[in-house]
Parts: structure tokens; sequence; C-alpha cells
């Protein structure tokens, strides 16, 4: 079984993977696979500008592990929506410097800039389709 990710939703916090209900974010609990939801939000959930983002970055051998914030980090952008990343492009290549330094990586604003740029059209165009 794998741990409860609970995040805010119309005021209560939710797990995005079982629907469980918790009295703040930070509450430990584990998902029973039986009550996994899978509904249209939930689904939508696994696209966006965090999805895209991260298959550009995994074409370049740069995936997420374990111990980094990086799928948490592309499931907010996921659910903040496309509009959310465009006026928060520095938020994010924000994250990916502070990702970079972790791992001892090279970083270039500008390139993650770009980056970020690319998969919002990306999502952008995935959307439309």
């Amino acid at each position: 079984m794998t741990l409860c990710e609970f995040i805010l939703q119309d005021g209560k916090y939710v797990c995005q993977q079982c629907g469980m209900y918790a009295p703040s974010a930070k509450a430990v609990a584990r998902c029973d696979p039986s009550r996994i939801i899978r509904t249209e939000d939930a689904i939508a959930q696994e696209q966006g500008v965090g999805t895209e983002l991260k298959k550009l970055l995994a074409k370049i051998g740069i995936k997420s592990t374990a111990h980094c914030s990086c799928n948490k980090r592309a499931r907010a952008m996921n659910m903040r929506g496309i509009d959310w990343c465009e006026a928060n492009i520095d938020t994010i290549v924000g994250w990916l410097r502070e990702e970079a330094g972790k791992r001892r990586l090279p970083f270039v604003d500008v390139a993650g800039r770009l980056l970020v740029k690319r998969a919002i059209r990306n999502a952008r165009k995935a959307a439309a389709s």
C-alpha cells in the first residue's frame, strides 16, 4: 500500500488517490487499493504542464527520484492549470534551479525558462486535442 497524499480541495483535505478525508495535509494514512478512485478530475490531474515538463526532462535523462519533490510539484502544476503555470514561470524555474542544485547539476535560467514554456505549449496542445 502507498501513503495518502492529501491536498486542499473545496476547503477539505482529500487524498488524491483514494479520496479519504483528513484533518490536515500532514495527516498520515495508507491508501487502500480497493478505494482508489479514478474520477475525471483525477485523470485530468495526470495531464498538464507538470506532466509535460517531466516528459521533457526525461528526454534529457533527468527523472524524478523517491527523494525529490518533482512528482508533488508536477501534480501541483497540473492541478493549478496552464494559465497559472504561464503566470508563474519564475516560480517554476526556481523549483528547477533548486532541484538542479540538490542534484549538483548545472542550471541556466534561460534554458529552464525555455523548457517551461515548451511544456506549457505542449500542455495547451494536448488539452486542445
